[in-house]
């Protein structure tokens, strides 16, 4: 882990969360800090081949991304640019005291701006402008991220995942070259012919076709008969209360889950 560039970013975070109007949205805690060091690594790492910025190791962690390493920097980050701290007391009676940080300087903030690559910069303007310290909703949006769909808790996360394939056109190509420019022309003038084909024909169909006038539905004693027969299909009603269900391990590496049960 570089801690020089994971100070960086939880500096930079609370920073331009100083410029936002509302005093409130200036404020952010060590949950939103920690989730705007991923959101950067995640950004980074879609740009530059699966690699993250600050070379944390993070980790599937109830309901997010997580690292110790970056829980431990928030702290001593934000003393160097005399950030203010402020306690709460918590709403749960088995969480400790919340947290929240705000800063403002301008010149220290330039400074950042030098030193950090373009894609980390606009990536945390626009999450820290989005959600602030708004936690369902940045939780949620970190917990759909593609590395998060594709572990399992407790799982390291696997920036990899983010890589684009590159589609290779040489055969494409090759073969558009290995046509004469006699046989391309041909080829284009039968493509356009068929064109033309194609169309008459369509067109001729929606002249010829004829719509069939909607009918009203008839909610006569046959139909409510034929409705209690398909609720019946269903088994017995499930009795109303509450409910435990069990899910198997296996729904965190489900493909529907990470989204590779789409074919290309």
């Amino acid at each position: 882990m570089d801690i020089s560039r994971v100070d960086k970013i939880i500096q930079y975070s609370l920073l331009i969360a100083g410029d936002e109007d509302d005093f409130s949205d200036r404020q952010l805690g060590p949950i939103h800090l920690i989730k705007y060091v991923y959101l950067a690594d995640l950004d980074f790492a879609a740009s530059h081949n699966g690699e993250t910025f600050t070379g944390v190791k993070w980790q599937f962690y109830k309901f997010g991304p997580w690292a110790q390493e970056v829980n431990g920097r928030i702290e001593p980050a934000l003393l160097c640019i005399n950030a203010d701290k402020k306690t709460f007391p918590s709403d749960y009676e088995d969480k400790d005291e919340w947290v929240r940080w705000t800063a403002t300087d301008d010149f220290f903030k330039k400074e950042l701006e030098r030193e950090l690559p373009l894609v980390i910069k606009s990536t945390l303007r626009r999450h820290v402008h989005r959600f602030g310290k708004a936690t369902p909703e940045l939780l949620s949006y970190v917990y759909s991220t593609k590395p998060m769909l594709c572990a399992a808790p407790r799982e390291f996360l696997d920036f990899s995942v983010l890589m684009t394939p590159t589609k290779d056109f040489s055969h494409e190509q090759s073969s558009g070259e290995s046509l004469s420019f006699k046989k391309q022309k041909t080829l284009k003038a039968n493509l356009r012919n068929l064109r033309i084909q194609n169309a008459e024909r369509l067109s001729a169909k929606r002249e010829n076709s004829l719509v069939t006038p909607p009918m009203s539905p008839r909610y006569d004693e046959v139909y409510f008969e034929g409705l209690k027969w398909l609720d019946s299909l269903a088994g017995e009603k499930i009795q109303e209360g509450e409910k435990d269900v069990g899910f198997s391990d296996s729904i965190w590496k489900s493909p529907s889950r990470s989204g590779n049960d789409f074919s290309d």
